[in-house]
């Protein structure tokens, strides 16, 4: 069976996190690991990304919804001596270059989006960030991307446009 629209956009997100590694020119290896909505994350995971779709809204317009899906994205990371300050920057800054670069907002090649996927109508940094800093004794820092997703659907038929 094949996905429906809004799978589709999940699984390209996963595939385009993955190329967030100091080897890609970036300042963390985030994409090494690439979860979906998975709340424990143990060491062996770390350092990774997780992908949490979130419920949607919808306005019906002329035989078709229009959607916009919310995606929250963590970045999760070892800071060792490092402050973990600067580096949930980076890694903040690093979900905003992957997620929202010019070069990176289209179809998907192994390397990243050329341009943006036809079924994507827009992209929306909502916020972001560090909700908390670690403990004393704990050596993970993480920060959050909030992207809205506009796609188009047709009523009835959520695995066309």
């Amino acid at each position: 069976m094949s996905d429906t629209i809004r799978e589709t956009i999940i699984k390209d997100f996963m595939a385009r996190l993955a190329v967030i590694t100091t080897a890609n020119g970036y300042n963390t290896d985030i994409g090494t690991t690439v979860l979906r909505a998975q709340k424990t994350v143990g060491p062996e995971d770390l350092p990774c990304c997780v992908v949490w779709p979130q419920q949607e809204n919808s306005v019906p317009s002329y035989g078709e919804n229009d959607c916009t899906m919310p995606i929250r994205i963590e970045g999760l990371a070892e800071f060792w001596s490092s402050n973990p300050s600067a580096i949930s920057e980076q890694i903040l800054g690093d979900l905003k270059k992957c997620i929202f670069q010019p070069a990176n907002t289209s179809s998907r090649t192994p390397s990243g989006w050329t341009r943006s996927p036809d079924y994507i109508d827009s992209l929306a940094y909502s916020g972001g960030g560090t909700d908390s800093y670690p403990e004393e004794g704990q050596k993970t820092v993480g920060a959050s991307l909030l992207v809205e997703v506009g796609y188009t659907e047709r009523i009835g038929d959520p695995y066309s446009q």
